[in-house]
């Protein structure tokens, strides 16, 4: 043994090996405590006896996804995720007042099963497929993203889920320019691909730019789609700022109304992007309180 094996072998040292890294980086999600999700028993039983199933689930991780799904109507309170580190001292739902409010530290679960009112005079606007909308109303640490994913699509059985999420624009890798113009991109499973090419349609939305990361809640419900061979798509809006813009809100509202009719989802979409929605959500940007994260 030469003097530097002895120094290893017998000189204490905090330095930590790979082996150990990654065995520890392999658990370390077992170790953080998972969302909960809590529901209304008697309309869960009513509306959904075998269990939380629907052909459709969206999920909007940011604040201006976040204002479009609230301002659909005609929609029902299913539940919510609640978060473990995430007060919800004040909040409606904890009081039993009714709805959760835009700026209560929760994240609902709404049903959608008819097209609202100011939709009901177009063709085919009667839904035929159960729609679950999830707001996450709070920001989910990246480090407890994966634990959050998990525990929420646990709990529910789809056929097709859209996560709305957003990106700064100083992470964006790609053409154009944020602060000039509405930039929405798509990312998808290869699932979802593989059933937009037996349908012969063109994705509607551009494909996020290579060299472009997406990291936090969208990319850990995407991953989390991607590994069990779910179809999934994302949509990313390139934000300059976290509270978003109207002419943002309403570019969000068309790739995603043109992404569902794209899946044969005409009704929903008509439900998602018309006037009276968009108007509601313009009077929504902003009003979310801001918010403990889930850490």
């Amino acid at each position: 043994m030469d003097i530097f094996e002895q120094a290893d072998a017998f000189t204490p040292n905090r330095a930590v090996l790979q082996e150990e890294e990654e065995a520890a980086a392999s658990c370390a999600d077992s170790y953080l405590r998972p969302a909960l999700c809590v529901w209304n028993r008697r309309l869960s039983k009513q509306l959904y006896p075998d269990g939380m199933k629907c052909e459709l689930l969206i999920i909007s991780t940011c604040p201006t996804s976040c204002a479009l799904l609230r301002a659909i109507g005609n929609k029902q309170c299913l539940g919510a995720v609640l978060a473990p580190g995430v007060s919800l001292a004040g909040n409606s739902l904890a009081s039993g007042a009714g709805d959760p409010l835009a700026s209560d530290k929760v994240c609902p679960i709404y049903t959608l099963r008819q097209a609202p009112p100011a939709t009901a005079a177009f063709p085919g606007s009667v839904l035929h497929v159960d729609v679950l909308l999830v707001c996450c109303q709070y920001e989910v640490a990246r480090e407890r993203a994966p634990v959050w994913a998990r525990s929420v699509l646990r709990q529910i059985s789809w056929g097709h889920a859209v996560f709305l999420g957003a990106m700064a624009a100083e992470q964006f890798r790609g053409q154009g320019d944020a602060s000039q113009e509405e930039l929405i991109f798509a990312l998808r499973t290869s699932a979802s691909q593989q059933r937009q090419l037996r349908a012969g349609a063109r994705g509607p939305v551009p494909l996020l730019p290579t060299g472009t990361v997406v990291g936090g809640l969208p990319a850990s419900l995407l991953s989390y789609c991607q590994v069990r061979g779910a179809s999934a798509d994302l949509l990313v809006m390139v934000e300059m700022v976290l509270e978003g813009r109207p002419a943002l809100l309403e570019a969000l509202a068309a790739a995603l109304g043109q992404l569902l009719r794209s899946r044969g989802l005409d009704a929903v979409a008509a439900a998602m992007y018309n006037g009276a929605v968009l108007a509601a959500a313009r009077k929504g940007l902003g009003t979310a309180a801001a918010c403990d994260a889930y850490v």
